[in-house]
């Protein structure tokens, strides 16, 4: 039930507190020392007051007595005055610096952290569905709404609500009807406030959403900057981005207007009754029934008393964005992880694969894959083949336990994968796939990444297996070559024959080949293709492909349509046979001579 509650209408604002103080536990005392320290400024600053409305009467009663003043003892008041001040200026300054740190590095910090391996652990199907720049938005700008707005929450609300109490008593101990005209007004200033800022909280949430959705389409136009413009879509990708800004913009204002109420509201009301304390104070002091120095002190402990209420009003607004934040935040905290059983391992692996009577869909209405079974050997090289939509990079997906079949099983070496640690399932592949992946290193650094310990000679003998080395040593820094975040000082084939040495250094026994050789010239192709037999000699390979010449001398061609095997065998078996296969590789055949 709570997990439905936090998908459809969202953690309510009890929940997210909840969440937010459990996730606070952990730096308490951290908390505490900054409470300590409000305090000690609270109280330091009350005593200024008191003292200024003293150092008053004694400037009052000289003129009235027309005596003088004594300066000495008028001076040692004055700068024990100012020491008090100064003492809480860095008091404060002191707390400040301390809550900084400790939200920043113990709380926003340890949140990202806490995202970044909640990820690792959601299903495929998360982030199959989930937009980068939204789960981008979430872990960077909503987390920082978070943090900034708990550590002002924090702040202000302790240093408001000390202050709050202690300017009660003193004023109370000082004259009780000047206090009650003080008092009275909080509780009809601070409900008024928290009614008005609650409104905002709606606006916040769907303004916080359309900023997810502004990341997305920021991450989108980026990945995707070629083909917007070799397309002409820029001004139509602009239009989109200035409509979000602009729905952005609209439900922001909203929220920011009825939060940005609040103290307007409150710093009224307080003015309402610091006149009235001015007017009664004169009164008294006309009618010789209070001191100067005591209405003094009144008008400033009032002001000092406008202060907290404002900073709480503002802890008010500021927590209808946070709650809206953190709904986002909470809600990828929250979500169902994939479970995890690991009472089995694969040891001295051989290679031996089997799907027996395995289904599978992603969408439960759509069948994918119905009652698929198949005995693979060690060694064998393996071509799947088949239309688009049939099922073919979906068998990956389930050998490598990115989805787990509805029914049946996959067994490797006689083990049922689903009680092997994902881990360590996909410890056992290599995966070359057409849509390349390289991260922001040096050319050594990427085909590294196939085996972290790796020599320098074993890097370049997989580079030289890859027929990539001539390539890389004619770059100015060789291997030290530094390849950029979007790849795009290598051109595509380039960055297919590295994931090929990353794949061939990697040394394990299965290999998942996604048409590998799809972005290279027909030079290089049949080059890598006689690397590629040898690196796969004695593993057990699965190559999904989509030019049936690449896959003649496989072991065992699976072809796939409608999520079932239609017909298996060898090439040259399948095309004497006469059937799919054959249809679709003299189509191929003779699409390929056409063009020629």
């Amino acid at each position: 039930m709570r997990r439905e509650k936090s998908k459809n209408t969202g953690l309510s604002v009890k929940e997210v507190t909840q969440k937010i103080l459990r996730d606070l536990s952990h730096i308490k005392g951290w908390l505490i020392l900054g409470v300590a320290l409000s305090l000690f400024s609270v109280l330091l600053s009350l005593v200024g007051p008191y003292m200024l409305g003293k150092l008053t009467d004694e400037i009052y009663d000289a003129w009235y007595n027309k005596t003088a003043v004594n300066a000495s003892h008028f001076l040692t008041a004055a700068l024990i005055l100012a020491g008090i001040y100064a003492a809480v200026a860095v008091g404060s300054a002191v707390r400040m610096k301390l809550m900084n740190n400790v939200i920043s590095r113990r709380f926003t910090c340890d949140i990202r952290v806490r995202i970044s391996e909640k990820i690792k652990k959601l299903p495929i199907s998360y982030a199959d569905n989930t937009p980068n720049g939204e789960i981008i938005s979430r872990m960077t700008d909503d987390v920082s709404v978070l943090g900034n707005t708990v550590h002002t929450v924090i702040d202000t609300l302790i240093n408001g609500v000390l202050k709050l109490l202690c300017i009660a008593v003193i004023v109370f101990i000082l004259n009780p009807l000047l206090a009650a005209i003080i008092i009275v007004f909080v509780p009809f200033s601070v409900v008024l406030a928290a009614k008005v800022a609650s409104r905002s909280e709606a606006h916040f949430t769907r303004a916080r959403e359309t900023n997810g959705k502004i990341s997305a389409h920021v991450e989108e136009n980026c990945t995707g900057f070629d083909t917007v413009k070799a397309f002409g879509l820029a001004e139509r990708q602009n239009a989109k981005q200035a409509a979000l800004s602009d729905e952005y913009k609209s439900k922001s204002r909203r929220g920011n207007y009825l939060s940005g109420m609040v103290q307007p509201i409150i710093a009224f009301v307080d003015n309402v009754a610091y006149i009235a304390i001015c007017l009664i104070g004169g009164y008294f002091a006309a009618s010789g029934k209070m001191n100067v120095g005591i209405i003094v002190a009144f008008i400033l402990y009032a002001k000092n008393f406008a202060m907290p209420l404002e900073a709480i009003a503002y802890g008010f607004g500021a927590m209808q964005n946070t709650v809206a934040s953190a709904r986002r935040v909470y809600k990828i905290l929250d979500e169902e992880e994939m479970t995890e059983t690991e009472t089995e391992h694969i040891e001295n692996i051989r290679g031996d694969v089997s799907f027996e009577n395995v289904d599978f869909s992603y969408n439960k209405d759509i069948p994918l894959i119905r009652n698929f079974t198949a005995n693979i050997k060690s060694g064998q090289k393996i071509a799947i083949v088949g239309p688009t939509g049939a099922g073919k990079t979906t068998l990956v997906n389930l050998l490598m336990r990115f989805y787990e079949p509805d029914s049946g099983c996959i067994k490797i070496d006689g083990v049922d994968i689903t009680g092997v640690k994902r881990e360590e399932v996909r410890e056992q592949f290599a995966m070359v796939l057409q849509d390349t992946w390289l991260f922001s290193g040096t050319v050594f650094e990427n085909i590294a990444y196939g085996s972290l310990n790796a020599t320098p000679e074993e890097v370049h003998r997989a580079a030289e297996c890859a027929h990539i080395d001539h390539f890389i040593e004619t770059l100015e820094n060789g291997y030290q070559t530094m390849i950029n975040e979007e790849s795009s000082n290598i051109s595509s084939g380039q960055k297919q024959l590295l994931t090929i040495a990353r794949a061939y250094l990697s040394g394990r026994k299965m290999l998942i080949l996604d048409e590998a050789t799809s972005n290279v010239d027909t030079r290089t192709e049949i080059l890598i293709q006689q690397s590629m037999d040898e690196l796969m000699r004695e593993r057990t390979s699965f190559v999904i492909a989509h030019r049936l010449s690449t896959i003649v001398n496989a072991d065992m061609i699976l072809v796939i349509n409608d999520g079932r095997i239609v017909e298996q065998g060898t090439h040259a078996e399948l095309l004497a046979k006469g059937g799919f296969y054959s249809e679709i590789y003299y189509s191929q055949y003779d699409s390929e001579n056409a063009v020629l």
